[in-house]
């Protein structure tokens, strides 16, 4: 009786386990995940990235001046991520369809977006792209986002994520340092999604 007991109960926990995870696990690749989906995105053959949005992005530790700064390389910050992302997506190649923008068909994905933080960082942090230095020191974006369902409507996964440090910086100017940091960011959100792929 004790075997056919033992038996039982290991099953229901085996079922309860199985039923349990009805979302796909998180990848651990960028700051904050949620994923809202069982299915794998092996599912669809199109994936469409929409340029990220600016307006309403706090501008954190920005004298004047490299407010300016900012509001004129925002075209080249939406612009590098957007291409860098679609650069990955096609890089990785398990997507027959990558697209910067357009009208989705088939069984499609959309990557959206906004730019949520321009951080130009603190006292000698802002000067050393923020070596040792804690987050909120560091020149540094944030970015929030989301996958969707291009035919349902429905939300697969979100995200946020901050990317500092970066080459171009020259002692941490901002012309040079945020548009390498929205490269990367794209890379990063690329590997987010072969992940779930």
């Amino acid at each position: 009786m004790k075997k056919v007991s033992l038996l039982v109960i290991f099953l229901l926990c085996g079922a309860f386990t199985v039923f349990a995870r009805d979302t796909l696990p998180s990848p651990d690749v960028l700051g904050k995940e949620s994923i809202f989906t069982s299915e794998r995105l092996a599912a669809y053959d199109t994936i469409v990235v929409k340029a990220f949005a600016t307006e309403g992005a706090e501008m954190a530790n920005l004298d004047d001046e490299e407010k300016k700064t900012v509001e004129e390389i925002k075209p080249t910050i939406v612009k590098n991520l957007q291409e860098s992302l679609v650069k990955y997506l096609k890089k990785e190649g398990k997507f027959k369809n990558v697209l910067a923008g357009g009208t989705p068909k088939g069984k499609a994905i959309i990557v959206e977006g906004k730019f949520t933080k321009f951080n130009g960082g603190i006292g000698a942090a802002k000067f050393f792209l923020g070596w040792m230095a804690p987050e909120s020191g560091k020149t540094n974006i944030s970015v929030s986002g989301r996958l969707v369902d291009a035919k349902t409507g429905k939300e697969l996964a979100t995200f946020s994520d901050t990317r500092s440090g970066g080459e171009g910086g020259g002692l941490g100017r901002i012309r040079g340092v945020m548009p390498v940091q929205a490269t990367d960011e794209g890379e990063e959100i690329a590997n987010f999604i072969h992940k779930l792929y």
